[in-house]
């Protein structure tokens, strides 16, 4: 995925209303039809790609332009809206800007009028949904030399993710494939779509690549696990029926396809966490970045809105200036183990995952998270544009850095919640070993294993607070909060949780977000959520 996508797509509506012509002016003035799109075996190839690089650009050409009329180029990319809405509206992060939706996202109290992430999260992967139905449609006449079983495999898995991804924010998503064309398509119910993206990833498994023939940045039979897995432990929000069993089964058929622990934390979120070998080699399926071929504002926002613009000189991040806008919560910051905690500062932190910054800043934000709170909340320093030998990135403005949307650290997690929780087909031995095995690289020592006890204390508290150590800004957390019955309840509360700084409870309307009225309004087949 690191190279440039030459192919040009059709725009979304016209996609969506299933024509076979990809009608738009191209990028190649050569390339405007499905016809000249898929007339040779590089075209296939060149389309896949394109399919891919929806999570991490906004457009065919460069960091400015959207595929998606009425849609901003920076603040919409999917990567970005999606991280907004699984961590902003939670525990381990707000955001100081001035956006309109801003407030909204910080507190939870967002309705359906039209907000940026929504629309970003919601429209782009309907525009996968849509790239990946019209190219499903075009493959049976591929060339003999293409290989259409893997390829289609490929381009299924990122509309599976597309619909996991829809399903999961918000719930009850319009339905459409290659099979059932509709230009006003339904919805199908929450525990109906996840029955059908199950079907779809089991069925497509076999035809991805094993784990050690996988090519970095797409997607082989680990993905398709990593995915099913993630599913699996939600599996009761969205179905009402727990699948902790199955959820055990497809993480050891990741644990046996190879992967290994980077035995040093911070190299995972670094410039070359996909050159290291090291790095890539927990990095199951990532959000490829480049900062010359592949430029986007997706993980620019990560790394330039979590820092101050005079923080550089002293703090190199590999990239020049800062928006400061993102910022840990006192929540986040305080799940780590300091040297003194009466007095808490961020090199005091033992656990090595804890990457803050907190010169002249107080953990706790008591003002506001309006406008710039400089001094309040420590910025978030876990992800870098430099590289792991110390030396940036290829670009000062768009990092190199890919995110790491599913790795092996998330899979011990599952793992052991799921046999904490009663699975079968896997130990408690094997769930503690997994456990200490990531707490040994997070302390650089064995005086903070744990045991099987701690694994089911607290009605599994532990392990979430666990995964905030170990996943924290990696787009898991508004999911988690949300199975441990915990994101809309009042029994716990967080900075600005409400729109309350001290924290309130919150109408359960709020698991899911609202579907953008954007789109019920020209479809009378949806419905909107309860509650709004």
């Amino acid at each position: 995925m690191r190279k440039k996508l030459y192919i040009s797509i059709a725009a979304f509506l016209v996609l969506v209303a299933c024509t076979n012509d990809l009608n738009v002016e191209p990028l190649d003035p050569t390339v405007s039809t499905a016809t000249t799109v898929y007339r040779d075996a590089a075209g296939y190839e060149k389309a896949l790609a394109k399919i891919y690089s929806v999570w991490a650009l906004s457009g065919q050409d460069g960091p400015g332009s959207s595929d998606i009329s009425g849609l901003d180029a920076g603040n919409t990319v999917l990567f970005r809206s999606w991280f907004t809405l699984q961590e902003q509206t939670t525990d381990e992060m707000k955001n100081s800007w001035g956006d309109p939706w801003c407030l909204d996202v910080n507190g939870m109290t967002w309705g359906t009028t039209q907000s940026e992430p929504v629309e970003g999260v919601y429209q782009r992967c309907m525009y996968v949904v849509a790239l990946v139905n019209e190219y499903l449609k075009n493959i049976p006449n591929a060339p003999a030399e293409v290989n259409r079983t893997r390829l289609a495999a490929e381009a299924r898995f990122c509309r599976a993710l597309a619909y996991y991804t829809l399903m999961d924010l918000f719930g009850i998503p319009p339905f459409v494939t290659e099979q059932n064309y509709s230009i006003n398509p339904s919805q199908l119910e929450r525990a109906a779509l996840f029955d059908w993206i199950e079907s779809e990833l089991l069925d497509l498994r076999e035809a991805l690549p094993a784990p050690q023939s996988t090519v970095y940045g797409r997607a082989g039979q680990a993905a398709a696990d990593a995915l099913l897995a993630r599913m699996y432990l939600n599996a009761q929000v969205y179905t009402g029926t727990p699948r902790y069993s199955d959820c055990i089964a497809a993480c050891n058929r990741i644990t046996a396809g190879g992967y290994q622990l980077a035995p040093d934390y911070a190299t995972l979120f670094m410039a070359d966490n996909g050159q290291n070998s090291q790095a890539n080699g927990e990095i199951i399926f990532p959000v490829c970045f480049d900062g010359e071929v592949t430029k986007s504002y997706g993980m620019a926002a990560v790394i330039l809105g979590s820092r101050g613009s005079g923080e550089f000189a002293e703090v190199p991040a590999g990239i020049n200036g800062g928006w400061d806008g993102y910022r840990g919560t006192p929540e986040l910051v305080r799940l780590f183990d300091f040297a003194d905690n009466n007095a808490p500062q961020a090199d005091e932190i033992l656990d090595r995952r804890g990457i803050f910054f907190d010169k002249n800043r107080s953990i706790d934000i008591t003002t506001s998270v309006t406008g710039t709170f400089t001094t309040e909340g420590w910025a978030v320093y876990k992800y870098t544009n430099l590289r792991s030998d110390g030396q940036p990135g290829s670009s000062s403005t768009f990092p190199d850095t890919d995110f790491p949307l599913f790795r092996l650290g998330d899979v011990y997690l599952m793992y052991a919640e799921a046999v904490a929780r009663g699975g079968q087909g896997g130990s408690l031995d094997t769930a503690v070993g997994y456990v200490n095995a990531l707490r040994q690289r997070a302390f650089g020592d064995n005086q903070h294993a744990i045991d099987a006890a701690w694994l089911q204390a607290d009605n599994y508290r532990n392990l979430l607070d666990e995964r905030g150590r170990e996943l924290y800004w990696e787009g898991v957390r508004r999911t988690d909060l949300i199975r441990f019955g915990l994101f809309t309840s009042a029994a716990y509360l967080w900075t600005f949780k409400g729109g309350v700084l001290s924290g309130v409870g919150v109408d359960s309307r709020y698991n899911v977000f609202p579907i953008p009225t954007t789109d019920i309004s020209v479809n009378a087949n949806l419905h909107q959520n309860a509650g709004y």
